[in-house]
C-alpha cells in the first residue's frame, strides 16, 4: 500500500514503463497474473507459492514488503463463541492465504475442520455479511480487519500468533525479469525508501492519500499499521535470507499438510535461476 500510494500522490516519482495498479482483492490479482495481463504482483508468501507451483516455476522473488503480526485475522461478533454441536459460517476470500489463515485457527482453537461452512466473499463484501449476521466469524487483513472491529467486530486470531507466518513480497515472471530488472531495481531503491520515509515521517500528503485509498480514519490507520513491519532497503538481504531458510520451507510444508498442495515448486531470488 505505501508503494500504490506514492505513485498515486506523486505519479513523477514511478519509474519509466513501471504501472501500479491496486486491485480489490486477492483472487483478483491472482486472475490477472493467470491470464497474463500483469507481469509481476505484491502477493503474501503461501499465495506467491500457490501462483508458482501452479505455473511450475514461472516466478521468481524480487522483493520482500512487509511481515504480518497481526494484519490477518479472524473476527467474530462480540461474546461468540463456538460450541462443539454447531457448525460454524465463516465468510472468506478464495484465496490460499484465507485457506492458511482459517487452517491456523481451526488448528490453533482444536476446530474440526468439519465445523466450518465456507461462504466464498470478497473482501469489499465483509462488512455487510459480518452485519447481516450472514457469517458467524470472518477471515480477512487490513485494512478491512479495522472497518469491521469499527462496526464492532472482535479479533480472536491473527498473524502475531507464534508459528503463523504471512509476508508481503514482489514476485515477477522469469520471461520478463531480464528487461522488469531496472524498473524493479529502482522501485527497491528509491520508490520503496520514499514510500517508507514519508509515512514514518507522518507527510500530510501521504497520510491523506493512503487514509483514502485505505477508508480509514487516521486513527483506524494508526491501529491497522501497528500489525505490519515494513521491511527497509537495508534489511531486504535478511529478509531474504529469513524468508528462504525459515519462512518458505515452514508455510510449504503447511500447504502440504493441509491438502492446498501435494507438493510445492519453492521460490528462488529475481537473477539467481535466470
Amino acid at each position: 500500500m505505501p508503494i500504490i500510494t506514492l505513485a498515486a500522490i506523486d505519479p513523477q516519482t514511478r519509474p519509466a514503463g513501471l504501472k501500479t495498479v491496486m486491485l480489490v482483492s486477492d483472487t483478483s490479482v491472482l486472475h490477472m497474473l493467470g491470464n497474463g495481463a500483469v507481469s509481476g504482483a505484491i502477493l503474501t508468501l503461501d499465495n506467491a507459492l500457490s501462483v508458482n507451483t501452479v505455473t511450475d516455476g514461472d516466478y521468481c522473488l524480487a522483493m520482500i514488503l512487509d511481515r504480518s503480526l497481526g494484519a490477518d485475522a479472524v473476527l467474530v461478533k462480540e461474546g461468540w463463541s463456538w460450541q462443539s454441536d454447531t457448525t460454524i459460517s465463516v465468510g472468506m476470500e478464495d484465496s490460499t492465504l484465507a485457506r492458511y489463515m482459517l487452517s491456523r485457527w481451526l488448528e490453533h482453537e482444536q476446530i474440526p475442520a468439519s465445523a466450518v461452512i465456507p461462504r466464498i466473499l470478497l473482501p469489499t463484501q465483509h462488512i455487510a455479511a459480518f452485519t447481516n449476521g450472514q457469517t458467524d466469524a470472518i477471515v480477512t487483513y487490513q485494512p478491512f480487519v479495522e472497518r469491521l472491529r469499527s462496526r464492532g467486530a472482535k479479533v480472536i486470531f491473527d498473524s502475531s500468533t507464534e508459528n503463523v507466518a504471512v509476508l508481503n513480497v514482489l514476485i515477477v515472471r522469469k520471461a520478463v525479469w531480464p528487461r522488469a530488472e531496472p524498473r524493479v531495481q529502482q522501485l527497491k531503491t528509491k520508490l520503496w525508501p520514499q514510500a517508507l520515509t514519508r509515512l514514518r515521517q507522518r507527510d500530510e500528503a501521504f497520510w491523506q492519500g493512503l487514509s483514502e485509498l485505505t477508508e480509514l480514519t487516521t486513527d483506524g490507520l494508526e491501529l491497522a499499521l501497528e500489525g505490519i513491519q515494513f521491511v527497509d532497503l537495508a534489511d531486504q538481504e535478511n529478509a531474504m535470507q529469513r524468508l528462504l531458510a525459515h519462512d518458505m520451507p515452514a508455510t510449504s510444508e503447511y500447504l502440504i499438510a493441509s491438502g492446498v498442495h501435494e507438493s510445492i515448486v519453492p521460490l528462488t531470488p529475481c537473477g539467481a535461476s535466470q
